[in-house]
């Protein structure tokens, strides 16, 4: 398999850039108009499929397991923080929160904020470093790098379930497509055909 990301500064650095840019991401569909048949913030909050994917990747394209859990630990603690801290910031600035000012707010939700990242994060680094033993050739290997296209399957289904019954979720419902038909290419080329031969 593959190693893109390695054990130095240099890949931590771009990983927490990829971070940052997944964080991102998750506030500007915050922002899109919430209509009923695209609903492109219920991507950014509420569907697993992209997360599950790019976490995966990350983890399987990693040198070591030491990498692998750092790197799902910063992925999803970044993406958490700047989700978390836009929220706030978003909610204060529709004079929903008590405090006067955005220093007043940050300093009285920093801790809320860091509590919020950093369970997911230890989480998915737990996660991380159980699915890095995927890159094992071996049964048990395969089958851990299976369980993530899986889960991103049967969340399509009832994404796409949605999208027919409630005219609701379309938005997701592709990009959980997209997702799933990404990471069957990936396991074809990385996991099955390449260790067969």
């Amino acid at each position: 398999m593959k190693i893109i990301f390695r054990d130095n500064i240099k890949s931590y650095l771009m990983l927490f850039l990829l971070s940052i840019m997944a964080g991102l991401s998750v506030v500007l569909f915050c922002e899109f108009p919430d209509n009923e048949l695209w609903a492109f913030s219920y991507w950014s909050s509420k569907t697993f499929g992209f997360w599950m994917f790019s976490t995966s990747l990350i983890v399987l394209l990693s040198e070591k397991r030491k990498t692998a859990t750092i790197n799902s630990t910063i992925y999803i603690f970044v993406m958490f923080l700047i989700t978390t801290i836009y929220k706030s910031f978003h909610l204060h600035f529709n004079e929903y929160t008590p405090f006067n000012s955005l220093i007043d707010l940050s300093l009285n939700s920093l801790y809320g904020w860091l509590l919020y990242s950093i369970f997911p994060a230890i989480i998915c680094g737990i996660l991380g470093a159980i699915l890095w033993s995927g890159r094992k050739n071996n049964i048990y290997g395969k089958i851990l790098c299976v369980l993530p296209v899986i889960f991103i399957f049967f969340e399509t289904i009832l994404l796409f379930y949605s999208v027919f019954i409630n005219h609701t979720k379309l938005f997701s419902a592709i990009t959980d497509l997209i997702c799933f038909i990404l990471y069957i290419i990936f396991l074809k080329k990385e996991v099955f055909i390449k260790r067969n031969k």
